[in-house]
């Protein structure tokens, strides 16, 4: 039972069991098996996973990764295959008849921009929620200049926070990566229970943790930019943190403030973290980087802002999984933090760039700060 909020999606935090097949008979109490959608997918004893979809009219269904394509075989409207994965994160891209469908006995989230399909092969994670208090996750809306739009923010409020009305927390500010959005964090990422469990083990202080959109578009002549650099900068340290400090109990001081994201998040805690030394104490570059790649801005690095970098913030924390496509980035990241003497933690995990990585970088990141 406890490790049914393991299967959440964004639609839901229970395991998806009960999916009707067609709901024409109106509602009941009571579901047959033959009533409903098959099990999606099933990790079997010896490593490989079984998958079972249910598509009656389709000719072709087909499962694709990031990196692989599954052909599955057709039965009487179920399609069927078993194929190995490595453990961990995988999102999942289902393709019937060539085209592309979210299928709704796997877990949902966001990746790619768009809602995605996923399922997490692995049996014991740091994200494996235990009984304890559990905090809040709360979507608030900013009316933002910069975007011109509504902005959501989810805000991971602790457990003991509507207990203490006196009480100011620390706040970190965790950003996602390119294609997803700021609900990416709690659906895919599982850290509002990982702050849960930690906060409860007394291993990490009771925190305040903001999630907002790091992928402001604008439609251009050329088609639609995304002003990952130098406006997502403006809209957190002009808007978001100015909004959460004068709307909940947080601290307004650097000591109080911590940045970090994965991948392009990585990329985007490096910029404002460099460039606004007076305003964080803590950094977290999870399988990412200190070069933006992606735009290739590069205001934020300057020898001004390295050589001072780890003199100005408390803690600074880099890691990256052994098989990540992107390991000679870091590589090279690490000649250039090297070169201008920038003190920093840096972690290798087993895994690839995927989730399971990440939730490992944000539970060992929050243990070492706001002490």
């Amino acid at each position: 039972m406890k490790k049914e909020i393991c299967f959440s999606s964004g639609l839901s935090f229970r395991k998806l069991n009960m999916i009707p097949l067609n709901d024409a008979m109106g509602p009941v109490m009571y579901y047959p098996h033959d009533t409903l959608f098959p099990v999606a997918y099933e990790k079997k004893t010896d490593g490989t996973v079984r998958f079972d979809l249910y598509f009656p009219h389709a000719r072709q269904v087909e499962l694709k990764t990031y990196s692989d394509t599954y052909e599955l075989t057709g039965k009487s409207g179920h399609w069927i295959g078993e194929f190995a994965l490595e453990a961990g994160f995988h999102a999942l891209f289902v393709i019937v008849d060539g085209n592309e469908t979210l299928y709704p006995g796997f877990p949902i989230g966001f990746g790619g921009n768009r809602p995605i399909n996923y399922i997490e092969l692995e049996d014991e994670t740091c994200a494996e929620p235990i009984d304890c208090p559990h905090g809040t996750v709360a979507a608030d809306f900013l009316n933002s200049r910069v975007t011109k739009r509504l902005e959501r923010l989810y805000v991971y409020l602790p457990p003991e926070y509507p207990h203490e009305p006196e009480k100011k927390y620390p706040v970190l500010y965790l950003q996602h990566g390119h294609g997803e959005n700021e609900t990416a964090w709690v659906n895919q990422g599982k850290v509002n229970f990982i702050l849960d469990r930690l906060i409860a083990e007394k291993k990490a202080e009771p925190m305040m943790v903001v999630m907002c959109n790091g992928m402001p578009a604008y439609e251009s002549d050329e088609g639609i930019r995304v002003g990952a650099a130098l406006e997502f900068e403006e809209l957190l340290t002009g808007e978001v943190i100015p909004y959460i400090e004068a709307r909940y109990r947080a601290w307004g001081d650097k000591a109080h403030r911590g940045m970090a994201g994965l991948s392009m998040g990585s990329m985007q805690t490096s910029v404002v973290t460099l460039k606004n030394q007076d305003l964080f104490d803590y950094a977290g570059i999870f399988s990412g980087f200190v070069k933006d790649f992606l735009s290739g801005y590069e205001g934020h690095i300057r020898p001004e802002y390295l050589d001072s970098y780890s003199k100005n913030l408390k803690y600074i924390y880099r890691a990256m999984g052994d098989r990540d496509i992107f390991f000679e980035n870091f590589l090279a990241d690490d000649e250039l933090l090297k070169a201008h003497q920038v003190e920093h933690e840096r972690v290798i995990y087993q895994g690839g760039h995927e989730w399971k990585v990440w939730q490992r970088c944000i539970f060992d990141f929050v243990q070492k700060i706001f002490h």
